[in-house]
């Protein structure tokens, strides 16, 4: 664990050390070393206390991710039989790998890069006065932090780090117990060695154009040239010369956008309609909900002398049941109407009858009835001239005045 420890450690400071503003170099290829306090949680079967000691550590980083660290370490425990003091050492060459740097939205809060190792070693144990060496492993994980105050910035990290260290005695530490397994508790430093290395990977030249990419994890920059400012470079710009705003894909070319729906073709798009199922050429605020008006359904003309619905009337009626089931709160009154054929009275009854045929059909495709109010208005409102034929068929119809939501 320890070992695992300190190469994450290692590897973590080198990687956070690339952030440094006043070292760039690739950090990732210098040494480090590591010192940690170590509390450790003892096997209980040596009938002592955990232990307490410190470790000590060295790591060459074999790549951005991973490094090779060898650590010592040397605690000391109180035994419980006459108060004297256990000890042990152990010595592990460990493989550590890290997961990249990881970080917080909140500025107030650190980055941090965590980390696993493990690795065989060897072990030291004094117990009651003897001395026994043994084989070990261990396995652990950690958390790397970069340390680094104002402008202060040397690549040390703070190191945390939780291992488990298995002993192989065959029962020559403990009768009678082959193996015993401790938990080490770990917290310290992990410093680059960048001051005695830097010279074999001297600074970075940085690059002279106007504009440049700084990656904000590894420090790095990058000249690029945008010539359109659609924020993808000209090397990689297959439409260059594109208009200033324009939505571009990852090659520079625009990308199509549709047009915001509007379902119900009142005029407000469906994320701002807050009566998306408004009748078909209502008129609605601007919150897509309908006012007051009169919906005309011209196709809805009736023969001469009669209440029965036309042919046609049928499909138009159905779109108007389904928009009034979308919207519950919408009321109607059905304005019936006749031409100047008949008396006066024969055509009050009949221009009621005919709204009553409409209001009958929209209660029977289910719409509730105290929505619906029927009314005959006579001849008294014509949209065309009686003189003839054809002015008189206009008159013949049902109208839908919209009263309330």
């Amino acid at each position: 664990m320890r070992k695992l420890f300190r190469g994450g450690v290692c590897a973590a400071a080198l990687l956070w050390a690339n952030q440094a503003a006043a070292v760039h170099v690739d950090d990732y290829r210098i040494p480090y070393v590591t010192s940690t306090f170590n509390y450790e949680i003892s096997d209980g079967v040596r009938h002592s206390g955990n232990g307490l000691g410190f470790q000590f550590g060295a790591g060459v980083p074999l790549g951005e991710q991973s490094a090779l660290e060898l650590s010592v370490y040397d605690l000391a425990r109180r035994r419980d039989a006459d108060g004297g003091t256990d000890r042990q050492l152990g010595v592990f060459p460990n493989f550590v790998y890290d997961f990249g740097l990881w970080g917080f939205d909140e500025s107030y809060l650190p980055n941090f890069k965590p980390f696993v190792l493990g690795g065989p070693g060897f072990i030291n144990e004094s117990v009651l006065g003897g001395h026994h060496s043994v084989l070990g492993v261990d396995g652990g994980a950690g958390v790397l932090i970069p340390l680094h105050v104002g402008k202060w910035n040397w690549g040390w990290s703070v190191r945390t780090e939780v291992d488990a260290v298995a002993s192989f005695s065959h029962g020559a530490v403990v009768p009678g117990e082959s193996a015993l397994v401790d938990y080490h508790l770990m917290l310290g430093l992990q410093i680059p060695l960048t001051p005695l290395f830097q010279h074999r990977h001297p600074p970075a030249q940085q690059p002279d154009c106007a504009v440049a990419v700084v990656d904000p994890v590894t420090g790095r920059r990058d000249c690029v040239v945008d010539t359109d400012g659609d924020g993808v470079p000209d090397s990689r710009d297959q439409c260059p010369g594109t208009p200033p705003g324009t939505k571009v894909d990852a090659v520079g070319c625009p990308v199509a956008v549709e047009p915001p729906k509007d379902t119900d073709g009142d005029g407000v798009v469906d994320n701002s309609d807050k009566c998306p199922d408004t009748p078909k050429g209502a008129k609605v605020d601007a919150s897509g909900c309908a006012i007051p008006q009169l919906l005309g359904l011209p196709v809805i003309r009736f023969a001469s002398d009669s209440a029965s619905l036309p042919p046609g009337a049928a499909h138009d009626l159905d779109e108007m049941a389904i928009s009034l089931e979308g919207q519950p709160a919408i009321r109607l009154v059905l304005e019936g109407h006749a031409d100047t054929s008949g008396g006066e009275n024969h055509n009050r009854d009949l221009s009621r009858r005919r709204a009553d045929a409409v209001r009958q059909y929209l209660i029977w495709k289910g719409i509730d009835p105290a929505r619906l109010t029927a009314q005959g208005f006579n001849g008294l409102r014509p949209i065309a001239s009686n003189d003839h034929p054809e002015g008189r068929a206009q008159n013949r119809r049902v109208e839908f005045r919209l009263v309330g939501q």
